[in-house]
């Protein structure tokens, strides 16, 4: 009788453990469940679509040459040139869509150009980078195009801080020594020469776009750490990506999302010109495509070729980013004022 009390004891204390492990599992399955669940949107984003005309209200410096743009804030962004050596402060109005010019402030203040090709922005830093290649038509070597700067502002006002505080480092030593990419550097984009046009920043660390060379059907981001960039540091520690983007096509901007990186994808070549009458790769009838990147892989997938093209499409910012499309506001190098177009990718 004892004996048979004592094992229909442990029989219970044992069901009872086990079903408490069970319940303590479900809920720590319940707790790790999020970061495993798919997002509520499974469909791929598969088409962009127009959504209206923006404008600029103010000068816009070198207003035929937009190839920069990013935003700090809901409110404020800042826009940039390749044929100049300033950047200017915009204010952002999704009601009246308009960029409003607040303020101009110098990057360099002698020299050639910088050939501005990208801004990104995170926490209270800009970040400006120059295309690190020679000029297209006529092959010269131009000392502020190899220039990256990082700008610290207000976010609340879209100013910079006073005193200023403007960093200016380069990748040049960088790129010339680097096993895949040195061979390009200093050569002609008609070349597949290296050239900088996209520029990004997620957590601390920075995403930049080549537009050339394009190595048997792969494009390049070069991955680094933003503080050791402008550290002074001879050998940081970067990682050079290749995507499988496609013969021909180079990354002609590239912004952070919440979740990957979209890029514009385009000729990585540039046309003929008097001294380059060949150039490898390059398509006149070539479309600019938005494509999707997890920041990781190889593999690059496209969303859809960007309708109703006025220019080059080289300039790109998320206005919003929902469950079931995006909006982008992008910048065209060629027409005045960069015809701001606004677009929802679905």
């Amino acid at each position: 009788m004892h004996d048979r009390f004592t094992r229909t004891l442990a029989m219970k204390v044992i069901f009872y453990g086990l079903s408490m492990s069970l319940l303590a599992g479900s809920a720590y399955g319940q707790s790790e469940g999020p970061s495993r669940k798919a997002p509520a949107n499974t469909k791929p984003w598969t088409q962009v679509q127009p959504a209206g005309r923006w404008s600029f209200l103010g000068d816009v410096a070198e207003d035929q040459d937009l190839s920069g743009l990013a935003r700090i804030s809901e409110r404020f962004g800042l826009v940039g040139a390749d044929e100049s050596r300033e950047v200017q402060v915009v204010e952002l109005s999704r009601q009246a869509r308009t960029l409003r010019i607040v303020e101009t402030i110098p990057l360099a203040r002698t020299g050639d150009e910088i050939d501005i090709e990208a801004i990104a922005a995170e926490g209270d830093c800009y970040y400006i980078i120059g295309s690190h290649g020679i000029s297209k038509k006529r092959g010269e070597r131009q000392g502020n195009r190899y220039s990256v700067f990082r700008l610290k502002v207000n976010p609340t006002t879209g100013r910079p801080v006073w005193p200023v505080s403007l960093d200016r480092a380069s990748f040049a030593h960088m790129l010339r020594a680097d096993p895949v990419l040195g061979e390009y550097f200093g050569k002609p984009l008609q070349q597949r020469g290296v050239n900088i046009e996209g520029l990004a920043i997620r957590g601390g660390r920075l995403f930049v776009g080549l537009r050339g060379p394009n190595l048997g059907g792969s494009a390049f981001v070069l991955e680094i750490p933003a503080d050791e960039v402008f550290s002074g540091s001879s050998q940081p520690n970067y990682v050079l990506h290749k995507l499988h983007l496609g013969v021909g096509f180079g990354i002609r901007e590239i912004v952070a999302a919440k979740s990957g990186f979209l890029i514009i994808a385009g000729n990585s070549a540039a046309e003929p010109s008097q001294k380059y009458v060949q150039s490898e790769d390059y398509d006149e009838d070539r479309e600019f495509f938005l494509c999707s990147w997890d920041g990781k892989g190889s593999e690059v997938r496209k969303i859809g070729a960007i309708p109703d093209v006025p220019g080059k499409a080289e300039a790109m910012t998320i206005l919003e980013e929902a469950e079931d499309h995006m909006s982008v506001l992008v910048l065209f190098d060629g027409p005045r004022q960069g015809r701001p177009t606004e677009y929802r990718i679905d």
